[in-house]
């Protein structure tokens, strides 16, 4: 298995102490970026946030380097939501993006920031994008305007209107280009079995029938149960891929003359489902061994049906296939490929961190580390993310920023990925957009233990559309539906609870008379929103 080497082997000298500022170190606006972003990794399962079984050495000593954000949070546990609030520096009310159905394309208003055309801005500047950033490039074309490369492992049609370059991440010989077909590659029975559910969707297709959900759902679903050894060695897979081609990718920069920064985007994808990883890293893990949550259903007082998804999983354990049934033993086996997939992925970052040490870049580069969501472990009897429990909405990040003062230390402040663009802009000495509706988390940087946010929020549409806040204490949620006149919505279900007492989320405090002020003031703070909970100084 291959992790990061040493330093000293790679020649690297003059290195930045953390924790001290280096008396040479540029400022931000020249630095380059490296903005690292990985699907449906959970921050519960990084050694770095207290994992003591999972190994990622790799993100562990990022996050030692850096500075670690202990309380980040997505604005929509589901990649679509999420992803569209990164690229827009918006929130899901005006993203008009709230699950994975929504075409960005189509929904975000058409005067919406857009990352790559605000970092554009950075004259001379060059943007880069390698794998997953948006939640499906044909139908968020728009957000691909500004970037001078965009390497994707997903089949699209050449995107119009792209003016820079656009291709496939590129593969071994004999090796298909499109992530879509690993699966198919599966050992017996599992990848006979996909390729004819494959070619049945493609029959009907065929036939004029429309590609909808229903079409596809038998492929897709068997595709999400599939756990353990995927059948192929790590640099054929989609992240060894994107790894290696991105060390490449940083090679070419270094050799750049114009000395101008780079942005480069880096999207991986080993945690999502299906839970495959080559075999060194699945043989690291027993799943006899795997010691399933405490956070089971039958502990649950007053949780609301509506909260744990009707009992449903839309992934993994989703019920289509009796055989993939959520027994205990088979959810072992889940997490122990869980945990193989966290540690492939780890690995491949390593290799993106040794390339940006050995090209030279790394005493003037920013990397920040994130997941779009977090991933529900078996908590309340879940899988997968869609939920706003702590498993879903809290994500890790990790800001390594040469001769910061707050490397090496930890942040308790609350930032949410809607402040990531803002933050990217603020490093570039770019203006603020007035229409962002997350703040700079650039001063945490410098000074991780300064007052900040009160709250965060996040949304998830489930019989009709559930609301949270949270504050460093407590979570408060609200699932509303639609009655179907202007501005008003039916109250389903309501969830308090104290995190000091109940980090597991277990005991719903909303209904319980003694805890009916609390309710009240989070209920408050729900409706006050974003604006009543901004950072000292900027404006509430």
């Amino acid at each position: 298995m291959r992790f990061i080497i040493s330093l000293i082997s790679l020649g690297v000298t003059g290195l930045i102490v953390p924790g001290i500022a280096s008396p040479t170190a540029k400022g931000s606006r020249d630095m380059n970026i490296l903005m690292i972003m990985v699907e449906d990794w959970s921050a519960f399962a990084i050694g770095a946030y207290g994992n003591s079984v999972v190994q990622t050495p790799n993100i562990d000593r990022l996050a030692k380097e850096g500075v670690r954000f202990d309380r980040a949070y997505c604005q929509g546990t589901v990649c679509n939501p999420s992803r569209a609030s990164l690229v827009t520096g918006l929130r899901p009310d005006s993203t008009r993006v709230y699950g994975n159905g929504e075409a960005m394309d189509r929904v975000v208003p058409a005067d919406a920031p857009s990352l790559a055309r605000v970092l554009k801005a950075r004259d001379g500047a060059w943007l880069g994008n390698i794998g997953k950033l948006v939640h499906r490039w044909d139908e968020a074309q728009r957000f691909g305007v500004g970037f001078d490369l965009n390497e994707y492992t997903h089949h699209y049609d050449i995107l119009e209107n792209f003016a820079g370059e656009q291709r496939p991440v590129p593969a071994p010989p004999g090796v298909s280009v499109w992530a879509e077909d690993e699966a198919l590659l599966l050992p017996e029975p599992h990848g006979t079995r996909l390729r004819e559910l494959q070619a049945e969707r493609e029959a009907r297709k065929a036939a004029g029938e429309a590609d909808t959900w229903e079409l596809r759902k038998r492929f897709q679903q068997y595709h999400a149960e599939m756990i353990g050894y995927s059948g192929l060695p790590e640099e054929e897979m989609e992240d060894g891929r994107i790894a290696r081609r991105t060390v490449d990718l940083l090679g070419q920069l270094a050799r750049r003359q114009d000395g101008k920064p780079f942005f480069l985007s880096v999207g991986f994808y080993a945690t999502h489902t299906p839970l495959l990883a080559p075999k060194q890293y699945v043989d690291l893990y027993d799943p006899a061994a795997m010691e399933l949550s405490p956070a089971q259903p039958e502990k649950d007082v007053g949780v609301p049906a509506v909260a744990r998804r009707m009992g449903r999983n839309y992934d993994i354990f989703n019920g289509l296939y009796p055989q993939f049934a959520q027994t205990p033993e088979r959810e072992r086996e889940a997490l122990a490929a869980y945990y193989a997939c966290a540690t492939y992925v780890d690995a491949q970052i390593g290799l993106v961190l040794e390339g940006l040490e050995a090209a030279g870049l790394a005493d003037n580069t920013i990397v920040v580390f994130f997941s779009d969501h977090g991933f529900q472990l078996g908590e309340h009897g879940m899988w997968s993310k869609f939920s706003l429990f702590e498993q879903s909405s809290r994500v890790p990040l990790i800001v390594r920023m040469p001769g910061a003062a707050g490397n090496g230390r930890v942040t308790d402040a609350m930032v949410e990925l809607v402040d990531v663009l803002p933050t990217l802009a603020e490093w570039w000495g770019l203006p603020r957009d007035p229409r962002w509706e997350g703040d700079s988390f650039a001063p945490l940087v410098q000074q991780p233990a300064q007052p900040w946010k009160e709250a965060v929020f996040a949304t998830i549409p489930i019989s009709g559309l559930g609301r949270m806040v949270r504050t460093p204490g407590w979570r408060y949620s609200e699932w509303r539906k639609d009655t179907g006149l202007p501005g008003k919505s039916a109250p389903v279900a309501r969830e308090l609870y104290d995190l000091r007492k109940d980090p597991l989320e277990q005991i719903n405090l909303a209904e319980d008379p003694a805890h009916a002020p609390q309710a009240a003031a989070m209920a408050a703070r729900l409706q006050a929103g974003w604006l009543a909970a901004r950072p000292p100084g900027k404006g509430r």
